[in-house]
């Protein structure tokens, strides 16, 4: 189905899973290379691993078996689950990262969708549960980056996603509270308050990078609240 999977490198940093894999969390290395990442995600003091690493000539690399609990996720969590190394399967994608401006090669993308679509089937894996390393941790993450074609992935049925109607109307604090919400209900976590605050900026910018890139870094606007809407009709 696809290039076939090398066992070339291997991680020993993974122990067993608690729960069940529903999850497939998806990262960029932040290296310029495939030698740094495989440096860094068999480190045994930086002690970081994934399941599935991509290359930029779209090799697929297996570091850990699916069977066991990868360390790709950290502290996360979505809606009601917490522990989600436990329940994922973790894939890096070779790429120096966002602020690089760093762009996936097509031969990348092609393999990363083929791997989750083979994935997806296998482990019945929900579309709603295919998610950005920011998606789960905002506070913290901005992998796989505003530069990722989650569009693309969507024509292939994978993840969840929905065409975004231009408005660029300001929210008033109706709406920008209706805005987090939504965003709670889809699953984004760490939004304790209904204010403009340090963290819910970077819950909404983690959303924004996932649905609405054009925004990153911006206040939100009726674009941002029309598109939870529509992604909540979905969820």
């Amino acid at each position: 189905m696809f290039t076939k999977i090398s066992d070339k490198f291997k991680s020993k940093n993974y122990d067993n899973r608690k729960k069940k894999i529903s999850f497939i969390i998806l990262h960029y290395t932040e290296t310029k290379s495939l030698s740094e990442a495989i440096k860094l995600l068999t480190s045994k003091k930086r002690k970081v691993s994934c399941h599935f690493v991509i290359d930029k000539d779209g090799v697929i690399y297996d570091l850990v078996d699916v069977n066991f609990r990868a360390w790709h996720a950290g502290e996360s969590k979505w809606k009601k689950s917490i522990d989600i190394n436990s329940r994922s399967i973790g894939i890096e994608i070779v790429n120096c990262g966002e602020e690089s401006k760093d762009k996936f090669t097509n031969e990348q993308i092609n393999s990363l969708i083929n791997l989750i679509t083979f994935l997806k089937k296998k482990y019945k894996i929900r579309d709603n549960k295919i998610l950005g390393h920011s998606d789960i941790a905002p506070l913290r993450k901005i992998d796989p980056g505003k530069f990722f074609p989650w569009e693309r992935l969507s024509k292939k049925s994978i993840g969840i996603w929905v065409q975004n109607e231009r408005n660029d109307q300001a929210l008033n604090h109706n709406q920008f509270c209706a805005l987090l919400k939504n965003l709670k209900k889809i699953g984004y976590p760490n939004i304790t308050s209904y204010q403009l605050s340090k963290n819910n900026k970077k819950v909404i910018n983690s959303f924004h990078r996932h649905h609405v890139a054009n925004l990153v870094n911006k206040l939100p606007n009726m674009q941002s609240l029309i598109k939870s809407e529509n992604l909540l009709k979905k969820y």
